[in-house]
């Protein structure tokens, strides 16, 4: 088990478990405003809250399991999440939402990088690690709003049918004697891990920071709202209704990215923020008309665009930040956790004093022009920089 593959496929598991977890409420919000009377704007803030923790966590203590060892920092994030699951389970008003997302936030914060980085260095695969990891998301991100659409349809209510999500969290404590438990030690990296030129790095990050950003926005706006749009249009009560539109867009996104394995991450990032940004300018025409070919059209861009985008900024950090590939991916999991919480709080916000189409356009108008400005952050000469380096360790 101790094999890269066992690896590979314990790091694999937990970050889908943990994603999970923190996307199982995605498909009860139409619950909550039905049994609770929650708005659209409590809603958003109650989807992108937990943020309040998770970016902090990531932007100071990114690094952390580089010191500690990634064991602990992971037994550390998974004993975060299943107290935020618990307490979703125990939650009678909008006040533990809110507390039960902070706990989500800092389990996510604290295991995510630690994760990522131990499954791109056991990872042997044919296919590129970006599209590895943005698959591994996408799975998460589906898999928590079906597993809690299941459970409320027999009968668990908005409490209960936490309860599978929590069960498979603590199961992942069986799993950690086989995460390295060791900090890495900078001095004993082989010449094919040392790290780049800092200005190598910067200039990557620099690019693929605001392709995350977008990729990421353009799946919490579906998270947060799209479902319980539906499931008010078709007047159905269903978390299924909103699971089935999460798994939509997720299984666009986990094809169209393998389908596009082998595009250069430079280009995948343009034209998948492109796509994404056009399926929600779709969403608006598509829920102001009440055109379902367009808001099936506008699932397929978002989540397919979003997971193209997705992978080529994974795919530019695994290559730049070796050696030190739990503080790259941390910064890379700010931008992406920024996408998925800023866009859908500012709707939820400006929805108050407008109205929800014209909070959307706003929101979506934004994520235009940052994608209109990738262009110009791309910088080529990145990738030459690393082929040297490259070329450089393997003579040495």
């Amino acid at each position: 088990m101790k094999s890269n593959t066992g690896r590979t496929l314990v790091a694999a598991l937990t970050m889908i478990v943990m994603v999970a977890g923190s996307t199982a409420m995605s498909s009860l919000f139409v619950s909550y405003r039905q049994q609770w009377g929650i708005t659209s704007a409590e809603i958003a803030i109650v989807f992108a809250v937990y943020v309040g923790t998770l970016l902090p966590i990531l932007l100071f203590f990114g690094g952390l399991s580089e010191r500690f060892g990634r064991r602990a920092v992971a037994i550390a994030g998974i004993s975060s999440m299943a107290i935020g699951l618990a307490t979703l389970t125990l939650a009678h008003g909008l006040p533990l939402l809110i507390i039960a997302r902070l706990f989500q936030g800092a389990g996510v914060g604290l295991s995510v990088g630690a994760l990522t980085a131990s499954l791109t260095e056991a990872y042997r695969g044919k296919l590129p690690i970006g599209t590895v990891l943005q698959s591994v998301a996408a799975i998460g991100l589906f898999t928590g709003p079906v597993i809690s659409a299941i459970a409320f349809n027999f009968g668990g209510g908005v409490n209960l049918s936490y309860v599978p999500s929590l069960l498979l969290v603590i199961g992942l404590f069986a799993l950690t004697p086989f995460i390295k438990a060791q900090p890495i030690d900078p001095a004993n990296l082989p010449a094919e891990e040392q790290p780049l030129p800092v200005a190598a790095v910067a200039s990557a990050m620099r690019f693929a920071m605001p392709v995350a950003f977008v990729s990421w926005a353009g799946v919490s706006l579906f998270l947060s709202l799209v479902p319980s749009y539906l499931a008010a249009t078709l007047h159905a009560a269903n978390p299924a209704i909103g699971a089935g539109a999460v798994f939509a867009s997720q299984f666009s996104s986990l094809a169209v990215t393998i389908v596009f394995r082998n595009l250069i991450p430079e280009r995948g990032g343009i034209f998948g923020a492109i796509a994404s940004v056009a399926g929600l300018a779709l969403l608006v025409v598509g829920t102001s008309t009440n055109a379902w070919p367009v808001i099936v059209l506008a699932t397929l861009l978002v989540g397919g665009g979003s997971g193209v985008a997705s992978a080529a900024a994974f795919g530019i950090a695994g290559r730049v930040g070796r050696g030190h590939r739990t503080r790259v991916y941390s910064r890379m999991y700010v931008a992406m956790y920024s996408g998925y919480s800023i866009p859908a709080l500012s709707l939820g916000l400006i929805e108050v004093h407008t109205s929800f189409t014209i909070a959307f356009v706003i929101v979506t108008a934004g994520l235009a022009i940052v994608t209109a400005v990738l262009p110009l952050l791309r910088a080529p000469r990145d990738r030459n920089l690393v082929r040297e380096r490259d070329l450089a360790a393997r003579a040495a």
